[in-house]
């Protein structure tokens, strides 16, 4: 291809008029889907190292009590083996309470005030 041949083919192409129009607030719905992205994956990473850090403070205590103490660690293994349910749904409620105010509450208020 030689030059004069690609100077015809981009003002062919810069002086045909596009068949499609973009909206007047085309960058900056685009500027606010990348930034709402981006804050919902920091959100989502802050919950992840919320969560690693209390499972890490977790094993840390165990393990101490371990070392101290190795019958209050069998009692609260039994008491937990024994309520396992109550337990688990308490787990679960928690998780879903820092989840929400870690995560969901941020993304909803975040959306609500873009959108203004």
């Amino acid at each position: 291809m030689n030059k004069g041949e690609l100077d015809r083919i981009i003002e062919d192409s810069v002086g045909v008029e596009p068949d499609f129009q973009l909206r007047g607030d085309f960058a900056q719905r685009i500027t606010t889907e990348l930034i709402r992205r981006s804050q919902w994956k920091a959100d989502l990473y802050e919950y992840l190292y919320l969560i690693a850090f209390l499972l890490l403070l977790i094993l840390v205590v165990t393990l101490v009590y371990f070392f101290l103490d190795k019958n209050l660690l069998v009692q609260i293994f039994t008491f937990i083996s024994n309520n396992i349910v109550q337990v688990a749904f308490g787990l679960f409620l928690l998780n879903f309470i820092i989840f929400t105010d870690r995560v969901l509450l941020r993304f909803l208020f975040n959306r609500r005030k873009m959108n203004y």
